[in-house]
């Protein structure tokens, strides 16, 4: 892990911290309640074990999987489960069967249990969230000079 990455983490912290956390006694900074705060550390925990330097795709996809299973017209019986899985499925095979490297599929589980423990009103609005402070995050990304 690099100096670049430990900075990227910890303004990902601080910008989660400040849109979703209240402000302390000392106001100097905001911090999540103990409930939010647990989901965003098991959501945190999933991001850094699919893949550490680059999130987004899990995050993405998380988003994109929701979207699908709050659908008013989706078939909810299959689980949240099946559609993270199927977004996070390259080989996206047309029988159904999903085959995803283990790191992978755990990361998709987390984030299930992250969503079954805030609830889809909850859920939706953290990960979208999250979603939007990587793509900030991604904006504002100093290039880097070759030579």
């Amino acid at each position: 892990m690099d100096l670049n990455h430990v900075i990227d983490r910890a303004e990902l912290h601080a910008e989660v911290a400040r849109r979703f956390g209240s402000p302390t006694a000392t106001r100097r900074r905001t911090q999540l309640d103990a409930y939010l705060a647990r989901a965003w550390a098991l959501l945190d925990t999933a991001m850094r074990t699919y893949d550490a330097e680059n999130p987004q795709d899990l995050v993405r996809a998380a988003v994109e999987a929701h979207r699908q299973y709050t659908a008013p017209d989706a078939l909810r019986t299959a689980g949240f489960l099946h559609f993270i899985f199927s977004e996070l499925d390259s080989n996206r095979q047309l029988d159904g069967a999903v085959e995803l490297p283990a790191r992978e599929e755990w990361a998709a589980r987390v984030v299930e249990c992250v969503r079954a423990g805030l609830g889809d009103k909850d859920f939706s609005r953290l990960i979208e969230g999250v979603n939007d402070i990587l793509a900030e995050l991604a904006d504002e990304a100093e290039p880097v000079s070759v030579g």
